[in-house]
């Protein structure tokens, strides 16, 4: 019995923070799960799809910026800001893809991007498996990232996503 793919796919993104806003002291590392829906259209040579991305962080600022912050000055505090958006996924000869999700980014209004290079090909055509590597710059931007004082900001690294195909 031949069993056929349903075309949905969830990955789990980690992302190493290379880059980020005044607002840190360190550059937040978490992971990204994103669920990817066989649902788009064709777009000249370019194939979209529709998904949603979900994901945690960790970061530290320091809160002598901070006018509401009623502790020690230049004290350093974790945060933990959440990452949900919808949009989606263009993607050219199976091999260069762009990722963008609009939603909520930390505490406030905010985009997820997501490009490089995927290994659809040689994982799924060449290998046969079920799964897909994708590596690329991975960056955020929120107009609330969640430090208090509804600061703007945001941070970039490096991702490397493992999804699988049902």
């Amino acid at each position: 019995v031949v069993k056929e793919e349903l075309g949905f796919s969830i990955g789990l993104a980690p992302s190493i923070g290379f880059v980020s806003g005044a607002s840190f002291t360190s550059v937040p590392t978490g992971a990204t799960v994103v669920i990817t829906t066989p649902y788009g259209f064709k777009l000249g040579p370019l194939d979209f799809t529709i998904s949603a991305a979900f994901g945690g962080y960790s970061g530290k600022y320091d809160t002598k910026d901070d006018p509401d912050f009623k502790g020690e000055e230049g004290w350093v505090d974790e945060f933990n800001p959440t990452i949900m958006g919808v949009g989606g996924n263009l993607t050219l000869a199976s091999f260069i893809f762009a990722e963008g999700h609009a939603g909520i980014v930390g505490e406030g209004p905010g985009i997820r991007g997501f490009a490089g290079v995927s290994l659809e090909y040689l994982m799924k055509k060449g290998l046969n498996l079920p799964v897909n590597i994708l590596v690329g710059g991975e960056g955020f931007i929120s107009t609330d990232i969640g430090t208090g004082g509804g600061n703007m900001s945001g941070w970039g690294g490096l991702g490397v996503r493992l999804d699988y195909g049902f």
